[in-house]
């Protein structure tokens, strides 16, 4: 017999937005992660280890279905769960292509799904013309990216060897389609969400849903998130970003094997968030449908300065109509650290956008180090 119906590696902000729906269907839960987790006080049980050490991962071998909320786990330990007969989603296979930005690369050409012309370089030289510069392996949340500018003394010592290089795009914007696939092939998509990115932090800045996008380029969205699903065999949610460029084209940029920032939007936005069809995808239930209830921007709350987490501003911020925040329990903050986000609906984009700019700034997050 298993102990626990599901089992969750990282014990993060995507783990916390899934548990609402485990207490929903009382579905028993563990999650593995070190004792910082801001999960632990939620859990029904909580797992110490680390989900990089193949030996921990193998602490919820007692579980009927093991799930994750980051994609940088240990494949050692993922391969040795499939091994006992644990119900793993998403499964080695994906996680091993997700994992490493090159094998993403001839993933999307070996499945002919258009993306920026790349190559991978041994030792970035000034013959090598502008574009961006890739770690293959541990980038997340703007980290181990960079633009080239065709000067290699300015770059740091690890974009200088065994790097991905990528074309720059000329883009009209940046898209994100999130996909729900169950075990049993069902499928589910939103509409594609609109991405503004911060240069300085290379974080998204806000999202729009829907994005302003023509039908028919939605539409090809669409159709492109659920080709990369069913090519990937992805079982849970698949975040797809994707270029569109100035010529109409879209490219697949890159892919996450979760829950995502970009759809964090339909926690209000839509009938069913993407937290609860990811898990009713790796539950194998039916998945959810994921009708728009209102259009919505969303935004990330960064942190600044080091210490305990001090909030400003959220009084002020929850006064005004149809704003939601989420703080993710982060007792530390930390420059450029996401410490939660919030949600605005309304009914058209200028008035999103207007309340955005009018009142984004009321909520703050710094740390009281030397305070």
């Amino acid at each position: 017999m298993k102990k626990h119906e599901l089992g969750i590696l990282g014990g993060g902000q995507l783990a916390r937005m899934m548990l609402p729906h485990c207490m929903r269907w009382n579905t028993g839960v563990t999650i593995l992660d070190g004792e910082s987790s801001v999960c632990r006080p939620f859990c029904q049980e909580f797992t110490p280890g680390n989900f990089k050490d193949s030996n921990d991962v193998l602490k919820l071998s007692d579980c009927k279905y093991v799930t994750l909320d980051l994609e940088a786990v240990s494949l050692e330990g993922l391969r040795a769960l499939e091994e006992k007969g644990v119900l793993v989603s998403p499964s080695s296979h994906v996680i091993e292509i997700i994992q490493n930005k090159v094998r993403q690369k001839k993933f999307f050409t070996d499945n002919d799904l258009a993306t920026a012309p790349y190559k991978v370089v041994d030792q970035v030289t000034s013959g090598l013309e502008q574009g961006f510069l890739k770690v293959p392996e541990g980038g997340y949340d703007g980290k181990g990216v960079c633009f080239f500018d065709g000067d290699p003394s300015t770059l740091d010592e690890s974009f200088k060897r065994n790097v991905l290089w990528e074309e720059r795009a000329d883009i009209e914007k940046e898209l994100s389609v999130i996909v729900a696939r169950s075990v049993s092939g069902e499928t589910k998509v939103y509409e594609p969400t609109e991405m503004a990115f911060d240069e300085k932090l290379n974080l998204i800045s806000y999202t729009l849903y829907p994005a302003r996008i023509d039908d028919q380029i939605a539409r090809e969205a669409k159709a492109l998130g659920l080709k990369v699903a069913e090519a990937i065999g992805m079982v849970g949610v698949l975040a797809i970003e994707m270029f569109l460029t100035k010529r109409g084209e879209l490219w697949v940029n890159e892919l996450a094997p979760r829950p995502h920032n970009s759809g964090h939007h339909t926690i209000e936005s839509s009938l069913t968030s993407q937290f609860e069809n990811h898990l009713r995808a790796v539950l194998g239930k039916p998945l959810g449908e994921t009708d728009q209830i209102q259009k919505a921007l969303t935004f990330n709350i960064i942190g600044s300065g080091q210490g305990r987490a001090k909030w400003q501003g959220v009084q002020e911020l929850l006064a005004q109509r149809g704003v939601f925040i989420h703080n993710y329990g982060k007792e530390e903050c930390k420059e450029g650290r996401k410490m939660g986000h919030v949600t605005i609906l309304a009914d058209t984009y200028e008035e999103l956008i207007d309340i955005y700019h009018r009142h984004h700034d009321l909520i703050k997050v710094h740390g009281s180090k030397g305070e």
